[in-house]
């Protein structure tokens, strides 16, 4: 499981233990976004994937924990089979960012991280370049720090865009209309993570 910036893991506990009660042994990787870079941080989640012990391993992130999942995979993959899902997680760019960073450069990139402003200054291949199954969970009710501005573009979660999460060449997509952080609260949507860790497909529902 890996969280997202600016954050701890703690949000992701109701998820860890619905997992759990489904089966799966979880465990947490913890990284500082605010003061290390995307780099520095996928080239840690490389190396605590490697040291983790399963035959089989997935890898859960949320927000720029599925970006660190996504940029992990496409450099170094774990060679044990496994499937990836990534909830809420702006893949492809992230308005809210650039629009943080645009307020004031300084002030605005302090409160970022520099883990999402390298993200958002280098922007990513549209494509999904990795050999694993690759699932995206997003949300479209737009409750969050984002919603501070009226200019949000819509559908988003209230944090990410829905078309931040829309990347290419990944197995397969799913929405519910819930917000950034209600995804992981959400049992409709650790059930749909668990099923697409077991068939690598999404139950199919109406986005919103």
């Amino acid at each position: 499981m890996v969280h997202g910036a600016v954050v701890d893991g703690y949000e992701m506990f109701l998820l860890r233990r619905r997992l759990e009660q489904l089966g799966h042994q979880t465990c947490l990787f913890h990284y500082r976004s605010m003061m290390r870079g995307l780099d520095h941080n996928v080239g840690r989640l490389i190396e605590f994937i490697s040291k983790t012990e399963g035959d089989i391993v997935h890898v859960v992130g949320h927000s720029m924990g599925g970006v660190l999942t996504r940029l992990a995979f496409e450099r170094a993959p774990d060679p044990r089979p496994g499937r990836l899902v990534a909830i809420g997680s702006p893949l492809l760019d992230c308005w809210v960012g650039h629009r943080f960073e645009r307020m004031h450069p300084h002030v605005g990139r302090l409160l970022v991280g520099q883990t999402v402003h390298e993200h958002i200054t280098n922007l990513r291949d549209l494509v999904w370049r990795g050999t694993r199954d690759f699932g995206v969970v997003a949300g479209t009710y737009p409750f969050g720090i984002g919603a501070i501005f009226s200019s949000l573009p819509t559908p988003s979660d209230g944090v990410v865009l829905l078309e931040e999460t829309k990347l290419q060449g990944i197995r397969d997509h799913v929405a519910y209309r819930i917000n950034h952080f209600g995804l992981l609260a959400s049992k409709r949507c650790a059930a749909q993570v668990a099923g697409f860790l077991a068939t690598g497909k999404f139950e199919k529902v109406a986005s919103g």
